[in-house]
């Protein structure tokens, strides 16, 4: 019973957590605010997770996991398609990237997508007008342009609009 009491604490700390940072950041969140959204003491959420970077890797890791989209080299515009519908449907994952963006300016390493990219650059299924690691940067800036912008189109338009730019973008 403990150990199902401490993981239900876990979770609602993350659960508290990811609200939290999706909306203050790292800097802006508290940890008793978080701490009191989980319904638990502040001493107890620094318990579980040493602090508030700790907690926000945590939390990060968690969505890492929720959000693995299959990258295919092969179809990138559909991909920043069915990236720029993960973020339409949860803005809160938007969000979490620009604040990790923001706060930690350290790039997340995509080594395994930019070399895919490049590997198809050099097969000419990918142009080659800009390096692969700037395609891959595109191709992620274009997929998420519309996630902290009002909703003034519809969502299909907005998708179409991005396959169409990237597909301009990497087409040989």
């Amino acid at each position: 019973m403990h150990n199902r009491d401490r993981e239900r604490t876990r979770r609602r700390l993350l659960d508290a957590a990811f609200v939290e940072f999706a909306a203050h950041g790292i800097a802006g969140a508290r940890m008793e605010r978080i701490a009191r959204i989980a319904r638990c003491s502040a001493g107890l959420a620094y318990n579980y997770y040493g602090g508030k970077d700790e907690l926000f890797d945590a939390v990060q890791s968690e969505v890492a996991g929720a959000t693995s989209l299959e990258f295919d080299v092969r179809d990138l515009p559909g991909y920043a398609g069915r990236l720029y519908d993960l973020q339409h449907q949860h803005p809160e994952f938007a969000r979490l990237a620009t604040w990790q963006r923001l706060e930690r300016r350290s790039q997340e390493a995509r080594t395994a997508e930019v070399e895919a990219i490049r590997s198809a650059q050099e097969a000419g299924l990918v142009s080659s007008r800009f390096p692969a690691d700037q395609v891959l940067q595109l191709v992620l800036a274009v997929a998420s342009m519309w996630a902290s912008a009002p909703s003034s189109s519809d969502h299909g338009v907005r998708r179409r609009t991005v396959e169409a730019a990237v597909h301009r973008l990497v087409d040989p």
